[in-house]
């Protein structure tokens, strides 16, 4: 069962809905999701995570080690612990349990970094007047802060680094499902198009030593990408282009990879990126391969409809079933020529028509 399959109760977010209360006030549920995402928040930036790699301690000790007034830390860390987050023992220490230990600095497998950003101000202002969008179809991230959101990175170093290092461990577990069962390796030269550093596109080429890659994106971006490949063994096997997706991308290869971007943008702007993919493409049978969330229908629980929330909220973005990929991609000159099951991350394979 994926993480996508389980509804909200077998996921462990029954607490969204108290079923001690009445149902017409069960939605309170929410407020406490507020709660103990402000408190958790807190606990990670202070550093407490870090503070228990090596052990139990107890909220005096962990004050003093991260600089934070022991009662009140003491306050919030029993929150958490109810929250099932971190574990309250009875002599009074805290303790790390499976769920907390990603949150630790550098933790194999870690999440500390996608957590803080997802939980930055940033990203939680537009919820602060997500009314404005369903009023003017505005990004409420625009409204809150006067440009969209990567002109607002740019110009802010500390908000882009925060971006980064969130984008170095935002690898979801469906994505290994994606490398076992689909087949890379039919593809001669791939071009992982918006592929950020090329930590994809790397994976790919360790695991299909027949296949040469190009990694296309924007050349601040790549101008980070060579180190990784030395160090991974494989620079002689890619082809580095500093490219702007919506004037073009290079030709030549049998397969056009675009992951986790195409949701950044709104249809029409979608649409000129594929037809940048289609031209490249041009009269050969190469293929296109999107990697995103893929949303169940009418009423199923999907995760990928709350992302859809932060895409519109902050980007101007959006998630899309299958009907709304197969029309963007059909704009751009696409057909289907896979069926993957909706309601995760999914590969979609088009082929030019």
């Amino acid at each position: 069962m994926t993480a996508q399959d389980r509804t909200p109760e077998a996921a462990g977010m029954a607490g969204w809905f108290d079923p001690g209360l009445p149902p017409r006030q069960q939605v309170l549920g929410f407020v406490y999701a507020k709660w103990a995402v402000g408190a958790l928040r807190a606990v990670v930036e202070v550093g407490v995570p870090d503070a228990l790699a090596d052990g139990p301690r107890t909220a005096a000790e962990l004050g003093a080690a991260t600089g934070t007034d022991a009662d009140a830390l003491r306050r919030v860390l029993r929150a958490v612990a109810a929250a099932g987050v971190l574990e309250e023992r009875a002599d009074g220490r805290y303790a790390l349990t499976p769920r907390s230990e990603g949150l630790v600095s550098g933790a194999e497998g870690g999440i500390r970094d996608m957590f803080l950003f997802a939980t930055d101000p940033m990203l939680w202002r537009p919820y602060e007047n997500l009314a404005h969008t369903l009023r003017t179809g505005e990004p409420a991230f625009v409204h809150a802060f006067g440009a969209p959101f990567y002109a607002y990175t740019k110009a802010h170093p500390d908000k882009a680094a925060v971006l980064d290092r969130a984008m170095l461990q935002n690898r979801y577990p469906g994505m290994d499902r994606i490398f076992d069962e689909f087949d890379f390796g039919r593809f001669r030269r791939i071009a992982d198009v918006g592929g950020g550093r090329g930590h994809f596109l790397a994976e790919v080429l360790r695991r299909h030593p027949g296949t040469t890659g190009v990694l296309a994106d924007q050349e601040h971006t790549v101008a980070e990408a060579k180190e990784l490949f030395d160090e991974a063994g494989l620079t002689d096997r890619v082809t580095i282009v500093p490219t702007d997706f919506f004037a073009g991308v290079p030709a030549g290869c049998d397969a056009y990879f675009i992951k986790n971007t195409l949701h950044n943008w709104d249809d029409d702007k979608a649409v000129l990126i594929l037809r940048s993919i289609r031209e490249a493409v041009g009269d050969t049978d190469a293929r296109l391969l999107i990697v995103e969330n893929l949303l169940r229908g009418p009423g199923e629980w999907d995760i990928g409809k709350l992302i859809d929330v932060e895409s519109l909220a902050v980007l101007g973005g959006r998630e899309r079933g299958r009907e709304e990929w197969n029309r963007v991609t059909a704009a751009a000159g696409f057909a289907p020529a896979n069926d993957p099951v909706p309601g995760d991350v999914a590969l979609l394979e088009y082929r030019p028509v």
